[in-house]
This record gives C-alpha cells, sequence and structure tokens, in this order.
C-alpha cells in the first residue's frame, strides 16, 4: 500500500512539473501580428498589423490601432473609429466582428 501512495504522489508531482513548464499560449496581440488577407466589400485585400497600426497593402494607407481590453481592438481609419472583437480560430484564421458585421480574414505567408 505504500508503494502505491509513493507511485500516485510521484505520478502527480511528474504531472504538475509537466503542466508548469509548458509555455503559455499567445495572447490575441501577438497572433495578430502579419500580414491577413480578406475579401472586403468584394474586393481582395490584405491587411499588415504591426503592433499599433494597420496597413492596408494594396492602398498603402496605414490607420492606428488599440487594445480596448484583451478582445477587442479600436481601429481609427481616418477619423472614424470602429471598436472589434478579435477571435481567432486558428492562428492562420482571425475572425473580426463589429456592429454585427462579421469579416473573416486568413494569414498570408
Amino acid at each position: 500500500m505504500r508503494s502505491f501512495q509513493i507511485s500516485v504522489l510521484l505520478f502527480v508531482s511528474i504531472a504538475l512539473a509537466a503542466c508548469a513548464s509548458t509555455p503559455p499560449a499567445p495572447s490575441k496581440a501577438e497572433l495578430i501580428i502579419g500580414a491577413w488577407s480578406a475579401e472586403i466589400q468584394g474586393q481582395s485585400m490584405t491587411l499588415v498589423y504591426g503592433e499599433a497600426d494597420v496597413t492596408v497593402r494594396e492602398f498603402g494607407m496605414s490607420f492606428p490601432y488599440e487594445w480596448v481590453d484583451a478582445d477587442n481592438i479600436r481601429l481609427n481609419a481616418m477619423g472614424q473609429e470602429v471598436v472589434s472583437r478579435v477571435e481567432f480560430d486558428s492562428p492562420e484564421q482571425m475572425r473580426q466582428s463589429a456592429d454585427g458585421q462579421e469579416q473573416i480574414f486568413r494569414r498570408v505567408q
């Protein structure tokens, strides 16, 4: 019985150590960085997100954005402010929703 208890304790200790050593998942702020393609109002576009701005590659225009909280960004595009909820289905697919509309983006390699 004593050896069973020691085995269980050893197993639990190893399992906890393995969990503790697993790196945390990247935040949405980290995942958003990079180039994303989407079809916006019938036109294919590539948006390149940096840490504080997003560039529409086809127009060469950049707009500032900021994280409101862990799930929402505020984008200021030519005086028009939009708050969008950001979700990641995977590191390669992002969804943004605002005002009842949803946009799907795919990471550009």
